[in-house]
């Protein structure tokens, strides 16, 4: 396992040059409580949205995760996905990138979520082929000649063509792919062909996956390996090799194959086997898949989930500080809630995992002991600070907690700085408009996390229950 441990640490500056198809993925969140009149479909309610990173801007978005430096080559329409891709790829503190405009619309996949139900997905999409502009493939050849590995994320959209590939092949450095079906013959002799199990049957018009490398080994002069999912990978390098899946749950696929690439890139780069690369891919995906839509997975995961290291979630604020600039420094958006979480109950786990959907990282605030007997009363808290900094800790999709002991949080938030600040409750910002229930909100916080460039996102509470409710119903028991 040592082994594993220094390749991990060889991550840091390896320069990757990413060429293929760059997408947008954008989420769109709500309810779906009726049946449309106009059809048998359900009418979604939107509440919010999400957009990241997708394609080859995703393969990118991993490498930057895991320390590497990337050169990132695709192109874009005009319009306003366009702008959105542009600034959170800006946004990605070590990817270069260079994206080439043209008349059609940017690759845009957009998902309709209903609690945790996809219903469907609408792609915007041009697939015709798309030239290069001269000025594009001279900035692509001095990419080349820094770069430590090449990997082609190829959606079939038509950012790679023969010409392309054979100008990244005379390069002589080490190329990995992921192609579509009708592209893959484009790839004779690069170092690895990386599918998944039906495109590698297609491809070889074989009717199983062992079968299905062997013929493309051959038939490409390439190392091939098929991705199967929950039965894990098969490399074919020469001889057959099984890797199984590292998965705990499997919750989402999004972006999967792409967090492959990337982890095998840097593997590579930073001097691993093919053997190595892939069973470090094998983990990376196993950590992709247990989390929500396409998102990254960074070297510090890795480690906790192949060195079994348990990293202490309960911080100081000094701590907090450091950890929450760290992630923002690779496009992270933190989001902070706080509160008392006396007894941890029912409308409490459903707060908290919508406050975790809100960004990439939940940071949950604790109030002291003495901080909950002012605001609650002489009786409260149940459960003291550390029972309850333990208890909420203990939950998968709270990233990090910190006790503090103020009653009043602004200045705390002053100093952390998270992205997204979530408060429970319906608010508004004038008094004029209080009614139904309404609380007016604190204008001195609103300013204070606006300051530096933060929002405020409230999340309506179950009323129904509370930790007030239970201690009283207890008490008269």
């Amino acid at each position: 396992m040592d082994h594993l441990r220094k390749i991990l640490s060889g991550f840091s500056g390896k320069k990757v040059t990413v060429v293929g198809d760059v997408m947008l993925d954008e989420y769109q969140f709500g309810k779906a409580t009726r049946i449309s009149p106009e059809a048998p479909v359900p009418v979604v309610r939107i509440e919010s949205e999400r957009y990241v990173l997708g394609g080859a801007a995703n393969v990118a978005a991993n490498v930057n995760s895991l320390g590497g430096k990337v050169s990132l080559f695709g192109f874009v329409g005009n319009d306003r996905a366009a702008d959105k891709l542009t600034d959170l790829t800006f946004a990605e503190k070590n990817i270069n990138f260079f994206f080439q405009q043209f008349s059609g619309p940017t690759t845009r996949k957009v998902r309709f979520i209903s609690g945790q139900q996809q219903l469907f997905r609408a792609d915007y999409e041009d697939t015709n082929p798309k030239p290069w502009d001269m000025s594009k493939l001279y900035e692509l050849e001095t990419a080349l000649e820094e770069a430590d590995i090449i990997v082609i994320s190829d959606y079939a959209k038509g950012a790679v063509s023969p010409d392309l590939v054979s100008r990244l092949k005379k390069s002589g450095k080490r190329i990995i792919v992921d192609p579509k079906p009708k592209n893959a013959f484009l790839y004779n002799g690069v170092f690895l062909v990386k599918l998944n199990e039906n495109e590698a049957c297609e491809i070889s018009d074989c009717d199983n996956d062992y079968k299905a490398g062997e013929s493309l080994r051959d038939i490409l002069n390439s190392n091939v390996l098929i991705t199967r999912g929950s039965r894990g990978a098969l490399l074919f390098d020469g001889s057959v090799k099984e890797f199984p899946a590292m998965a705990r749950e499997v919750y989402d696929v999004t972006g999967a194959g792409d967090t492959v690439l990337a982890t095998i890139a840097m593997s590579l780069a930073a001097g691993a086997s093919l053997d190595d690369a892939v069973i470090l891919a094998n983990h990376a995906a196993g950590i992709k898949v247990e989390k929500f839509g396409t998102a990254a997975v960074s070297v510090s995961e890795l480690e906790k989930r192949i060195f079994k290291e348990e990293e202490n979630k309960i911080k100081t604020r000094e701590e907090l500080k450091a950890v929450i600039s760290n992630y923002q420094a690779q496009g992270k958006k933190v989001a902070w809630t706080n509160g008392c979480f006396d007894i941890l109950h029912q409308g409490h786990i459903r707060y908290l995992k919508s406050a975790a959907e809100l960004g990439d990282i939940l940071v949950v605030g604790l109030n002291s002991d003495e901080s909950v007997r002012k605001l609650k009363g002489p009786t409260r808290p149940i459960q003291t600070q550390d029972a309850r900094a333990e208890i909420v800790a203990a939950l998968e999709f709270v990233d990090y907690v910190t006790v503090f002991p103020e009653t009043r949080v602004t200045p705390l938030m002053t100093y952390l700085q998270p992205d997204i600040w979530v408060k429970g409750g319906d608010y508004v910002k004038d008094s004029s408009e209080l009614k139904n229930g309404k609380q007016l909100m604190d204008q001195d916080e609103r300013r204070a996390i606006e300051s530096y460039g933060g929002h405020i996102v409230f999340i309506p509470v179950e009323v129904d229950i509370s930790t007030t409710k239970i201690a009283d119903k207890l008490q008269r028991k």
